[in-house]
């Protein structure tokens, strides 16, 4: 509370200076033109030299309070306003009494009424009873040049009455006002400081909730990198396979064809390896594909010995391409990511065995369509809507992450393609695959 009062009142004495410039200032020019008035008037011959000292020390007192109010000093030059005025009009009712003063009181008390609330509301009431005061003292000096006579003495008593009810009036007016004022300020401050306090809590709100949200994400990325580490391990153990498999042919190979198409081999499973760290990072990353345009008939058979290893011996693969080339653009990496990654799941699909089939044609939408069919065991109705979901899986968590359907989704539709469940049953599923062609005009 102490604090909202005091800066209220300092908020009041910064905005007082302006009020009581104006106030020195017309009172500064006032008393000269009087002055003035006065030696050109009919009453020039009859001036009192006192008179006429006391309106130039006046003049020149208000003008030096003005130089001490642009100096900053406010509540000094107001202070000696109130005081030095005060002491003139002293003077000036003991010297010339009440009546002689009448007709120019307005000019001389509200000046120093509205300097005195200036200062403070104590200054204002001391200033408002030192002039009722002296105008008693001015009244008793018009009785008593009248020997007290019983009209002189009612004309004193009567205006000494309306003077200070005047006064009153004037004071009591200007401190209601005011205080009023200085109420609707100190509780605008009060507000004012309410609101800051509101604020800070609320940017340390913000801030707490900002720094839970970063934990959160942190922890969603670390429980991710951990399902990504379980799933990229059981995807390199096919890899794995693979260039075990090929190096185990190697070293049996009796001629030097059988050892060159181990190392054929080894070499494009080290590929499909390195696309698939690259992917799995490219995923977490959102990097830029290295989009280009090749024969995706021609790359699809460089992978058939690949996907011919990945799956177990019980298994049957045919490989059915079209025999003319297909232009496409796209990420070759990525389609090899691709396909490999949905025969890994029809070999899933059929731990016993069973039947695999890759076909690819060219629609009659100008789309390269290609099939991967399984004799597996389906994809159940509930779980259907939700395989291209990151992260959803009906593998252990050892097994999967449930982001290799997500991640080819993504990848093709980057490109204009798309991924799709064309049919599923308890004899199997069959996936297709659309991508672009790219007509001869424009290749």
């Amino acid at each position: 509370m102490s604090t909202a009062v005091d800066a209220a009142s300092r908020v009041l004495r910064e905005r007082n200076a302006p009020m009581l410039k104006l106030v020195l200032v017309l009172t500064g020019v006032f008393q000269p033109l009087m002055l003035g008035y006065a030696f050109v008037g009919p009453q020039a011959a009859s001036l009192d030299p006192v008179a006429v000292w006391l309106a130039i020390i006046n003049t020149g007192f208000v003008w030096t309070c003005y130089l001490v109010v642009l100096r900053g000093r406010t509540r000094l030059a107001a202070s000696l306003f109130v005081a030095g005025t005060l002491a003139l009009l002293t003077v000036a009712y003991l010297r010339w009494g009440l009546r002689l003063q009448l007709a120019h009181q307005a000019t001389q008390i509200v000046p120093v009424l509205v300097c005195g609330l200036l200062l403070h509301r104590r200054a204002l009431w001391l200033t408002a009873g030192w002039l009722i005061l002296i105008v008693c003292a001015g009244a008793w000096q018009d009785a008593a040049r009248a020997l007290f006579h019983p009209e002189a003495l009612y004309f004193a008593i009567s205006g000494a009455l309306a003077s200070a009810f005047a006064f009153l009036v004037i004071a009591i007016f200007l401190d209601r006002a005011v205080s009023a004022l200085r109420d609707s300020l100190e509780m605008a401050v009060r507000r004012a400081n309410e609101l800051a306090r509101s604020r800070d809590r609320l940017e340390l709100e913000i801030a707490e909730k900002i720094r839970s949200q970063a934990q959160l994400v942190h922890a969603q990325k670390m429980e991710a990198v951990g399902r990504l580490a379980s799933g990229l391990a059981h995807d390199f153990n096919h890899l794995l396979a693979l260039i075990l498999g090929y190096a185990d042919r190697g070293l049996h190979a009796t001629t030097v064809a059988e050892t060159h198409r181990a190392l054929a081999g080894v070499e494009a499973a080290g590929r499909r390896a390195t696309a698939t760290s690259k992917k799995l990072l490219g995923f977490s990353r959102q990097d830029v594909a290295h989009v280009e345009e090749f024969d995706a008939v021609l790359a699809l058979r460089e992978m058939e010995p690949v996907l011919k290893q990945l799956f177990n011996h019980r298994a049957r693969v045919h490989i059915t391409l079209p025999e003319h080339a297909v232009r496409i653009r796209f990420d070759r990496a990525q389609l090899e990511l691709v396909v490999l990654n949905l025969a890994a799941n029809a070999d899933h699909a059929m731990p016993d065995g069973g039947r695999f089939s890759l076909s690819g044609c060219v629609g009659a939408g100008g789309q390269f369509e290609l099939r991967f069919t399984d004799s597996g065991h389906g994809v159940p109705e509930a779980v259907r809507a939700r395989i291209f979901e990151p992260f959803f899986t009906t593998r252990p968590k050892e097994l999967g992450t449930g982001l290799g359907l997500a991640v080819s989704a993504d990848l093709l539709r980057d490109q204009g393609g798309t991924l799709s469940l064309e049919n599923t049953s308890p004899a199997g599923s069959t996936f297709l695959i659309t991508l672009p062609v790219i007509a001869e005009t424009q290749a």
